[in-house]
């Protein structure tokens, strides 16, 4: 019986998560390209889309830190949100990980230029037909950067996230 229970769970979640387009996307900044991951739930109309920015430090587009840990916090979140027919991207910030090249010398890392990113990621998903409202979801110093970029990508919502500065321990959603 066991058996046949796990058989089942394994053959639904595999056809969950046949529904969900996974790819690879990147932007060129003009002053180098960054890597980042699509997940896009099978629909007939635009869908949302929740553009995912991860927190300070060395952490890349799963929520992963090479000096905290892998937990692939944003990762997860970003599945969650397929199976409730959002679609996500999430990308690793100039100087990280797949994007290491587009700021090889931590020196030349700024506020301002995760603020451009995370600009030209929504602009480009604005102009993008699968996907309707453009949500930015930011982790710790992320929400910094969404909060900072929303205005010029005319964003439906900001949502920081734990640790964002100046928030509590808690993510809300604000427009």
């Amino acid at each position: 019986m066991l058996r046949v229970l796990i058989l089942s769970l394994t053959l639904i979640s595999g056809f969950a998560q046949a529904t969900v387009l996974k790819r690879p996307i990147t932007l060129d900044t003009g002053t180098g390209e960054l890597f980042g991951s699509l997940l896009l739930p099978k629909s007939d109309k635009p869908v949302p889309v929740v553009l995912i920015i991860s927190g300070s430090g060395p952490t890349d587009r799963d929520g992963n830190n090479p000096d905290g840990g892998r937990n692939d916090s944003l990762k997860r979140l970003a599945w969650v949100l397929a199976k409730h027919n959002i679609a996500s991207v999430r990308y690793d910030k100039r100087g990280v990980a797949a994007s290491l090249a587009a700021t090889p010398d931590e020196r030349n890392l700024s506020v301002e230029a995760y603020v451009s990113d995370a600009q030209a990621w929504g602009q480009k998903l604005k102009t993008d037909p699968r996907f309707g409202q453009l949500i930015l979801l930011g982790h710790s110093e992320g929400a910094l950067i969404a909060s900072l970029a929303a205005p010029s990508v005319d964003a439906a919502a900001v949502i920081p996230c734990p640790a964002a500065p100046g928030q509590s321990i808690r993510c809300y959603a604000s427009n």
